[in-house]
């Protein structure tokens, strides 16, 4: 028998995956603020993405857990923080007292892996 705690822990780790899906698909294509990401994630778009993709049970996400998803992804590779000088994009660490100034986008790892997400590939 499966106890309680094996699968709240299950529930958790799917839905912070098809968290770190939507945040990732949101930043794949061009550098957004939090603020953005939010609103294409919260706000779809079934014209630009399937309403069958799993990872769309996890809507409504709430501003912490994107931005729980976005500190795990630039850990991990997948996307870049960047602050802008002009019309320069300057990679900065992840900081979340800096993310009003913060913009993100997903790295050549990242594009790969919402590509393959998304059956792309």
């Amino acid at each position: 028998m499966v106890n309680v705690d094996s699968w709240w822990d299950g529930l958790s780790r799917d839905r912070f995956q098809a968290i770190l899906e939507l945040v990732l698909d949101a930043i794949a294509e061009d550098y957004v603020t939090i603020e953005i990401i939010s609103k294409n994630i919260n706000e779809w778009d079934d014209e630009r993405d399937p309403s069958s993709w799993a990872a769309r049970s996890a809507v409504p996400v709430s501003r912490l857990e994107i931005i729980h998803a976005l500190r795990e992804l630039t850990l991990e590779g997948y996307a870049v923080a960047c602050i802008f000088n002009g019309n320069e994009a300057q990679k900065v660490n992840f900081r979340q007292d800096q993310l009003a100034d913060l913009w993100f986008c997903a790295t050549e790892k990242g594009i790969n892996a919402v590509r393959k997400f998304l059956g792309e590939e």
